[in-house]
């Protein structure tokens, strides 16, 4: 546990994304993940997970069937605890942003899904020039869209404003 963006606070318990993420990564059916937490109104973050499934052909739904759901909710239960439930998760193809030398860039996903919680899709995010593909970054917002406008964030609440000092 050593950098910030890979600690989440769920209920005053601290997580290690890294630790979900293999968890999930257990599973015979994800080939790729990333854990972020999402900001929720009762236990102030929820790890959400951002999976690509290992089979040739590839859901378009954001959403995850609830079999695939289930499984790495299980998974996630099983390894490390209930009080790290998954609080949702985006399935999809070449949505991961990465650096040129292969680290996930967490901190792009948890902007645009925290802009989303806001209802703020079109928010720019800062990306890194060390970014592998721009691209990868816009197709990452268009999922977490999908998964916010057809009712996967109605969970997900803003918990207020945050106050300008």
């Amino acid at each position: 546990m050593s950098r910030s963006d890979d600690i989440i606070n769920v209920a005053a318990h601290r997580f290690s994304t890294g630790t979900i993420e293999q968890a999930i990564s257990s599973s015979p059916l994800i080939a790729e993940c990333c854990v972020i937490g999402i900001p929720d109104s009762l236990k102030g973050h929820l790890p959400f997970a951002f999976i690509t499934l290992s089979t040739p052909q590839h859901p378009t739904s954001a959403t995850p069937s609830k079999e695939v759901f289930a499984e790495i909710q299980g998974l996630v239960r099983s390894q490390i605890g209930a009080i790290a439930s998954l609080g949702g998760a985006i399935q999809g193809k070449n949505m991961i942003p990465k650096t040129r030398s292969g680290k996930t860039l967490r901190r792009v996903l948890r902007e645009l899904v925290e802009n989303a919680v806001l209802g703020e899709f079109e928010k720019a995010v800062k990306v890194p020039a060390t970014v592998e593909d721009a691209g990868v970054v816009e197709v990452a917002r268009g999922k977490v869209r999908e998964y916010f406008e057809n009712g996967g964030g109605e969970k997900h609440r803003a918990i207020e404003a945050k106050a300008k000092l």
